[in-house]
């Protein structure tokens, strides 16, 4: 079932966002992939952070301990994964002549969130190069000041003080946009896409849209100053929608988050009409 809208569809954001996010990513893996070879490959990978609740004289109650994995499905972390661990380590201590006097102690509340956020990777399939990386925002990553933020905004200078081309796509309504200062024109839009080539920097090229546009067909840089392969973020999100069966996931009773303007409410409410009469009603083939 298509979706009701020609381009992004609204409600994902507010609802369906982790879930979206990495069908997305992989979708644009296997989109690339026959375009890229035999000279290149693309991976999928993943970067892991997260906060803890932690507790010591040194740390205010309440204050969060921050924690990355060296390279946004949201987890929340239980002690289970090191309960078994722990209570093993514990009792032998405890148990052994050379610690009667030891006691079990908590260093940090084992409780906290844990984000995933995966991105596209190109490389030369002989060496394993990496050439280009195509990154996928989160709230998390929008969220000014917050952890989230600062984690993203750390990868994204280290890719671009270096040899590596960035495609960063912002299919988010919500948030702070990332840095950038515009030189011609004026972006529009409620998304945009920066392709990045390294050659060309510190510039680069942004393309905006709207809500009511569809997603446009993008170039993807490779290792040559002219090679480009090209991605159909349209068919990528209606292939993605379909797929996922977005249409019996998402509640359309619901109000859009982040809330729009009331021509663009007058707009949706207007293409959900036109949707549900056409289409076949919840449960039926």
């Amino acid at each position: 079932m298509p979706s009701p809208f020609p381009g992004i569809d609204p409600f994902i954001e507010g609802q369906r966002w982790e879930h979206f996010h990495g069908e997305f990513i992989y979708e644009i893996h296997r989109t690339l992939m026959p375009q890229l070879v035999p000279r290149y490959i693309s991976g999928v990978g993943e970067r892991v952070y997260g906060e803890w609740a932690a507790e010591s004289p040194e740390r205010e109650v309440g204050e969060r301990v921050r924690w990355r994995q060296p390279d946004v499905a949201i987890v929340e972390v239980t002690p289970t994964a090191t309960a078994v661990a722990t209570q093993t380590v514990t009792e032998v201590l405890l148990e052994s002549e050379l610690t009667r006097n030891a006691v079990e102690v908590e260093l940090f509340e084992p409780t906290g969130v844990e984000y995933r956020e995966r991105f596209v990777e190109i490389r030369v399939r002989e060496t394993g190069e990496l050439v280009t990386v195509i990154e996928l925002l989160s709230p998390t990553n929008k969220r000014k000041g917050g952890f989230g933020w600062h984690e993203y905004l750390s990868k994204r200078h280290e890719v671009l003080f270096s040899q590596v081309h960035l495609v960063e796509l912002d299919l988010l309504r919500g948030g702070e946009r990332m840095p950038m200062k515009e030189r011609k024109g004026t972006m529009t839009g409620d998304y945009r896409v920066l392709v990045s080539r390294w050659e060309w920097r510190p510039k680069a090229v942004a393309i905006g849209w709207s809500l009511r546009e569809p997603l446009p067909t993008i170039p993807v840089p490779l290792e040559g100053q002219d090679e480009w392969v090209t991605l159909n973020l349209q068919e990528v999100f209606t292939t993605v929608y379909e797929r996922g069966g977005y249409r019996y996931l998402l509640d359309y009773s619901r109000a859009v988050e982040p809330p729009l303007s009331e021509d663009e409410q007058k707009w949706v409410q207007e293409r959900l009409q036109e949707f549900l009469a056409s289409a076949p009603p919840l449960g039926t083939a």
